[in-house]
Order: structure tokens, then sequence, then C-alpha cells
């Protein structure tokens, strides 16, 4: 499995992870950022863009999944991941975000903070696994927030 940034010549590939998943599925396990095929909309997750970062899982020619981070201050970030129905139970999550806090990390970022509904057991363990606790519970959903840096580091 090869993970690498997200460039627009992977349009077809994002559509093509987007494609194997509903809009339910979707918003049930990772609250993506998108949950329709508006051509706008998902060439927007494929360019290089200042407030976000995205990430794709490819094997050879097969798209896995993608994950992005969209910037929300200079010091957090939202994660949003999908990841093909076929390629599920594969590491595929876990060596999308792996990279994206790489990412996060190398520019200083402090908060990577993931959504989710609470009988959302994927995103539960993955969270678990990569080192997330829960921020807020309220209702339906859980906000998990892993720190990125030590709380004294000083951005420059």
């Amino acid at each position: 499995m090869l993970v690498r940034s997200i460039v627009p010549s992977d349009e077809d590939a994002y559509r093509a992870i987007l494609d194997d998943t509903s809009a339910e599925d979707r918003y049930c396990r990772f609250f993506h950022l998108v949950d329709h095929f508006d051509p706008d909309e998902v060439q927007r997750f494929v360019e290089t863009r200042p407030d976000m970062i995205g990430m794709i899982a490819l094997d050879g020619e097969t798209p896995l999944g993608a994950a992005h981070a969209a910037l929300i201050d200079d010091e957090s970030a939202e994660l949003a991941i999908v990841v093909a129905r076929a390629a599920r139970r594969r590491g595929v999550a876990a060596a999308l975000i792996d990279a994206l806090i790489a990412r996060l990390r190398e520019r200083r970022f402090r908060r990577l903070i993931a959504c989710a509904l609470r009988e959302n057991r994927a995103l539960e363990r993955l969270a678990k696994r990569t080192g997330f606790h829960v921020e807020l519970a309220e209702g339906p959903a859980l906000r998990w927030v892993l720190a990125l840096v030590p709380d004294d580091a000083v951005k420059p």
C-alpha cells in the first residue's frame, strides 16, 4: 500500500472511493466532509489548498481510501476519512491517519479533531489506537481529540 499526498490527477480515484460508499455509510463511519458528487466539491478535495491537507492510499492502481485534515485555525485540524468497502480492516485508515499526523506535526499543528457517532466502533478502535481521547460527548456524537505536540511546545 502506498500513502501519498492527493493531487488533481487523483480525481477519478477519489471519486471511485466515494462511489464505493453510500452517503449514509460515509456519515455513520467517519463524518466525511462530502456526501454527494457535485464535480466542484470532489475537485476541491484533490486540489492543493492552503486550508486542507489530503492523502490517498493506493494498492497499485486501486484506490483504497482518502483522508483530509481541514485546517480550522493555526493550531487545529479536523479529520475526514473514507475507506472503500473492499479495503476495510486492512489498516488503510490507520495508515492514512498516520500520514496526516506526520504532515500536521511538520507544520506544528497542536490538535487533530475527529467527530463521529457514538456507535461508530470502527472510529473508536482507530481513535484509541492512534492516541485520541474523547473531548466532548454530546447527544449521539463524540468529538475525539489528538494532541499533536506537547502543550508547552512553542509554535514558530
